[in-house]
């Protein structure tokens, strides 16, 4: 437990460094939005369809497009600062010390974890405050409760993403390439822009994605679109339970590679 702190400590420090952090993760999901609903807009000429409407349960694309671009905050977050965290270590100089260390590099990734975590979820509040004062999203008390709990098994999940992010840094040292392609991935075949219903394959490859169910369930809690509360909550616990330990199995993997090949510090 204190070295999962200080490394959450360690990581607040570096944060509130350069606070334009900050104000880059509370504001660039909402800009990222816009673009979206202005072309909706355009091309359909009005905010509201009826195409749409058949395929995502909703003709409100507004609510649609915003929960879909805040809570895939928590995705991308997972993703970039739990990859980028080791790398940044590598700039800093520390990551042969911290890994060399009598500590398991477990903790060290679980103290990164719990930190994005934290941090999403602070972003995610002050976006959905926005988005309840200006676009209209309702949130009521009765509401919070299963939000909380489809988010939990999404963070869960995450971290098996997170180490498996973290490992492609360690073994091929600079990992934006990679980490960008699983960000255009995401974009294309999870929900988060558009219902993956438009085309078979969309669909068929979103079932894999632990971000695909979450989205699902916060948007019917939301915005009142029908799904099967019971149904997605088991997949998100069957993800869990398998990306967990692939992910601290991949991560073990490589540190030791590594180490072995004595290439913890390369660039």
């Amino acid at each position: 437990m204190n070295v999962i702190f200080a490394e959450i400590t360690k990581d607040i420090k570096i944060l509130f460094a350069y606070p334009i952090e900050i104000a880059f993760w509370i504001i660039s999901p909402l800009l990222w939005a816009v673009p979206l609903i202005f072309q909706g807009k355009a091309l359909v000429g009005a905010l509201q369809s009826t195409a749409f409407g058949n395929l995502a349960g909703t003709t409100e694309y507004i609510p649609y497009v915003l929960i879909g671009a805040i809570f895939s905050t928590y995705m991308f977050t997972a993703v970039w600062s739990m990859g980028n965290a080791l790398r940044n270590e590598m700039f800093y100089g520390t990551l042969e010390q911290i890994l060399c260390s009598p500590v398991r590099p477990l903790y060290i990734l679980v103290g990164k974890g719990l930190y994005n975590s934290m941090f999403s979820t602070l972003f995610v509040i002050v976006q959905l405050t926005i988005c309840t004062v200006f676009f209209g999203i309702s949130i009521t008390l009765n509401k919070i409760l299963p939000m909380v709990f489809f988010l939990g098994l999404l963070v869960i999940g995450l971290y098996g993403v997170g180490f498996i992010a973290a490992a492609l840094t360690l073994l091929i040292k600079e990992a934006h390439g990679i980490l960008h392609m699983f960000e255009h991935i995401l974009f294309l075949f999870t929900p988060i822009r558009y219902p993956v219903e438009v085309h078979p394959i969309t669909r068929a490859v979103s079932t894999l994605i632990p971000l695909t169910y979450a989205l699902i369930a916060l948007r019917g809690i939301l915005m009142g679109v029908k799904f099967n509360f019971i149904k997605n909550g088991i997949i998100l616990i069957g993800i869990d339970i398998i990306i967990i330990p692939l992910g601290l199995y991949i991560f073990s993997l490589v540190e030791k590679r590594t180490k072995r090949k004595g290439t913890l510090a390369h660039y």
